[in-house]
């Protein structure tokens, strides 16, 4: 089987083991937790795009980077978010919801952003055509639907759901490890070549949205376990799924760059973060 099958059906296998630790109850915490959950889609839909912009005020390298660098951050958060989040002494319940609820927002607003970008970065006149339709239907079929299949299975069988979820999240880590592995292989002369070139902004976009997701949280008097939730979920994006949509739906492998270079980035980091907020001075102090 080709790449263009088995990067969707493993990126629709990552998002299917997701859905099936979802429930209807895992939305209605937009209800019960507000402020959190406003906060962490401000961040994760609206301002991290925006720092993806400012990122690259100034950047005169290949427009195909710019472009690539927009493309992860409109993606929705990642599959190891809420287990990262979890391992931080973090809400899980919260990044969970967010997982869920901008996995599903991802639909709408990847295409919107990606139009902009294409635009604002390539030009009308460039290579890459961006089929904003095509993206959408094809990110319904690789992220929404197995969600859904997800939720399904644990709302008819709950039992059958709860005993393959932990097995399914393994297996998705697996995949999305190979994802990402596959693709730095294939780019790996591209990623030497030009990584002083676009990994600084890279590092630059995680930092400043894992940054931000804490200081927003903060200035609105969330807890500690939330401003966690909140930064991780901003600071590790879907790298699979932007690899999804620069090789199977625009069909232009060199957009991947700065996917695989974030992916690899950013597990760094959220390392780091961990650490740091694993902290007993800091737990004690922020609680």
């Amino acid at each position: 089987m080709s790449t263009d099958i088995l990067l969707p059906i493993g990126l629709a296998f990552i998002m299917f083991s997701i859905g099936l630790g979802l429930k209807i109850e895992d939305f209605t915490r937009v209800v019960l937790y507000p402020r959190a959950i406003f906060v962490g889609l401000l961040n994760q839909i609206i301002l991290l795009p925006l720092i993806g912009l400012a990122v690259l005020v100034g950047y005169e390298g290949r427009p195909e980077f710019a472009l690539g660098l927009m493309i992860l951050a409109a993606s929705p958060g990642g599959i190891t978010s809420n287990l990262l989040t979890t391992l931080a002494g973090g809400n899980a319940a919260l990044s969970v919801s967010m997982t869920a609820i901008t996995s599903l927002i991802s639909v709408v607003s990847v295409p919107v952003i990606l139009g902009f970008s294409q635009v604002f970065f390539l030009g009308t006149g460039q290579d890459v055509q961006m089929p904003l339709g095509f993206i959408m239907g094809s990110i319904l079929v690789v992220t929404g639907l197995p969600i859904a299949l997800g939720m399904g299975l644990q709302a008819w069988k709950p039992d059958s759901a709860n005993w393959l979820r932990p097995k399914a999240r393994h297996l998705a880590t697996i995949i999305f490890a190979l994802i990402v592995a596959s693709a730095f292989v294939g780019q790996m002369d591209n990623i030497l070549n030009y990584f002083t070139e676009i990994g600084p902004r890279l590092v630059i976009l995680n930092v400043a949205t894992m940054a931000l997701g804490m200081f927003t949280a903060r200035a609105l008097g969330l807890a500690h376990s939330d401003r966690i939730a909140i930064a991780l979920e901003c600071g590790l994006q879907n790298a699979a799924l932007a690899i999804f949509i620069a090789v199977s739906v625009l069909g232009n492998p060199i957009l991947v760059v700065p996917a695989i270079t974030y992916a690899l980035v950013m597990n760094i980091t959220a390392a780091g973060f961990i650490v740091w907020a694993r902290r007993p001075q800091l737990r004690t102090a922020t609680d």
